[in-house]
């Protein structure tokens, strides 16, 4: 298994160097951009079991899709790496590693179902020394390490992830058109979507030390946050009287003491899939042009704005419908587990201001 860990993690590497692969990535297709069918390869005369990549002096055994590790590559009989007692990446004329065209194609087809094998050449140019390598970490020892034994595990566990989230994206996109607009029908609050602005008043205050010493100045924490909140009380209240957001926004860092404060304009886009839950009641239930009461969490205040809302008509809805089926399928798994973390052991740092909406 520690060796389908340490081919697993060399072919990531490999997709890294062979654009092929990366070009093919599964996405949904969409209606508006048809992509141009790829022109047609001529049928192959090569037999399944006929050998398309032959790798001579290369002894060992192969893992590729299913077959055990035992049934790819040959050597000589009593040849004396065939028993284990030469080194695999020792050169021997008498050995040779073959891959047949159903190895390769299989091969291919699990890394980038949407290529032609016979369009793979550069990757079966790379093939060979990414064995190679991949046995002289095994030959060195280095997969008996536990610490890349506990990193091989986990990219293999990254692997798999990545492997049902495309299984996932398939399934829908193989739905039926009939059966996405019954998704949309049936779930047409998700398909509203809505334009924002927000000003951001920090927590606390920024204190610096006194020109000329490094000293940091006594902070009466308590008086600090008292005094934000007034501030986003009285923000609020400039907002629902017309005040420009920026303006308000730089105003309000300003009084904190904090540069550098975040764009107001949240964008057009946000959905309730997309916005906090915790906050929706409050800023979804406005109507174009009112304010929001100050909302708290760890950052600060945030006033919000809502500037418009719009239905995302059936004929744009398409993709926003497969991610959605894919997210809603991700997030049933994801409610199966809690998770406790300990907070002993774990550091936490920063407030996280300026990520997201509300955070």
């Amino acid at each position: 298994m520690q060796f389908r860990f340490l081919i697993m993690i060399l072919f990531s590497e490999l997709t890294l160097v062979h654009p092929f692969i990366v070009a093919q990535q599964l996405q949904p297709s969409g209606p508006a951009a048809p992509i141009a069918a790829p022109a047609p390869v001529p049928e192959t005369k090569v037999a399944p079991d006929a050998a398309v990549i032959t790798m001579h002096g290369l002894c060992g055994s192969v893992f590729l899709p299913g077959n055990s590790p035992e049934m790819s590559g040959t050597r000589s009989p009593g040849d004396a790496s065939a028993n284990g007692q030469a080194p695999l990446t020792s050169p021997d004329p008498k050995c040779e590693t073959i891959v047949t065209r159903a190895q390769f194609e299989t091969l291919v087809k699990a890394i980038s179902p949407r290529s032609a094998p016979q369009m793979a050449r550069s990757f079966a140019v790379g093939y060979p020394e990414t064995l190679m390598f991949a046995r002289k970490a095994v030959e060195s020892g280095l997969d008996k390490d536990p610490v890349i034994v506990a990193l091989l595990q986990y990219r293999y566990q990254q692997a798999l992830y990545s492997i049902f989230k495309n299984h996932v994206k398939q399934k829908a996109n193989d739905m039926s058109d009939a059966e996405l607009r019954k998704f949309y029908d049936d779930n047409r609050t998700r398909y509203e979507e809505f334009g924002l602005l927000r000003i951001h008043i920090p927590n606390t205050k920024q204190h610096n030390p006194t020109p000329g010493t490094s000293t940091q100045p006594k902070v009466d924490t308590a008086a600090d946050e008292a005094a934000m909140k007034a501030l986003a009380i009285r923000i609020r209240a400039q907002a629902v009287a017309g005040g420009d957001f920026e303006r308000l926004q730089a105003k309000a860092y300003r009084l904190a003491g904090v540069e550098d404060p975040p764009d107001t304009d949240l964008g057009d886009k946000w959905t309730r899939d997309s916005f906090p839950a915790e906050y929706q009641a409050e800023v979804f239930s406005l109507k174009p042009g009112q304010v929001s009461q100050p909302i708290h969490n760890g950052s600060g205040w945030h006033v919000i704005k809502l500037v418009s809302r719009k239905m995302i008509p059936w004929s744009e809805a398409r993709d926003t419908t497969l991610g959605y089926i894919v997210a809603d399928e991700a997030n049933s798994l994801r409610k199966a587990i809690t998770t406790e973390i300990n907070d002993q052991y774990f550091v936490t740092t920063g407030s996280g201001e300026g990520v997201g909406p509300l955070k």
